[in-house]
C-alpha cells in the first residue's frame, strides 16, 4: 500500500461526488469479475476499493502517472483513468450504489502499490479470460461499447440484458459445478 499525505478528496458521509483523477491519485477502472479475482490476489496488500455496482466496475487509487503506461491482456477492459477524467467517489458512510467495498482506514491506505496491482490485474485479467464466462463477458462488454443506455446504465436496453442474464447465468453455473 501507498500513503497519501490527505484525503481532502473523500466526501462526507453518505454522499457521492465526482473528483477529478489526476490530481489526488489516478483510478484503476477494472470489470467486476476481474477485480474480485485481482482482490483475492492482493490480500492484505490492497489499497482501498470503490464498488460500483450499477456498472459491474471496481476502481483502485494509485500514484498520479504510475500507471499511465501499463499493458493488460487484449479484451481485458481495464483502463487506468487520469487527467481528464473524474470518478464517482463515495462517502465513508455510503452503502448503496457507488460505495466502498475496502474503505480507506488507518490500516488500509488509499493508493495501492502500482507494481502489485499491476501483476494481480494481470493474472486476474489471464484467469477471468479463460473462464467459459470470457466469451459471454465479450460479447457484453462489446454491446456495452456501442449501446449508450448499457454503457452509462442509464437505460439499460432489452438486448444488453439478454446478454447480461447470458453471463451471469454462464457464471453462476460454472460456480455451482
Amino acid at each position: 500500500m501507498v500513503k497519501t499525505p490527505t484525503m481532502e478528496w473523500m466526501p462526507a458521509g453518505r454522499t457521492v461526488s465526482l473528483r477529478p483523477a489526476g490530481k489526488w491519485w489516478d483510478a484503476v477502472r477494472v470489470p467486476r469479475a476481474t477485480g474480485l479475482e485481482a482482490l483475492g490476489r492482493l490480500g492484505g496488500d490492497t489499497g482501498a476499493v470503490i464498488e460500483d455496482p450499477g456498472g459491474d466496475i471496481l476502481y483502485w487509487f494509485v500514484p498520479t502517472g504510475e500507471a499511465a503506461h501499463w499493458q493488460m491482456p487484449d479484451g481485458a477492459r481495464i483502463v487506468v483513468l487520469g487527467d481528464a477524467a473524474h470518478v464517482a467517489v463515495p462517502g465513508p458512510q455510503r452503502t448503496s450504489g457507488p460505495h466502498w467495498r475496502v474503505p480507506p482506514t488507518r490500516d488500509t491506505a488509499p493508493l495501492t502499490d502500482p507494481a502489485r496491482l499491476h501483476n494481480a490485474l494481470a493474472q486476474a485479467a489471464a484467469h477471468v479470460a479463460d473462464e467459459p464466462a470470457g466469451e459471454a463477458f465479450r460479447c457484453l462488454m462489446d454491446h456495452y461499447d456501442e449501446c449508450v443506455g448499457c454503457s452509462s446504465d442509464t437505460d439499460r436496453c432489452a438486448w444488453g440484458r439478454q446478454l447480461r442474464q447470458a453471463w451471469v447465468g454462464v457464471r453462476w453455473s460454472r460456480s455451482a459445478a
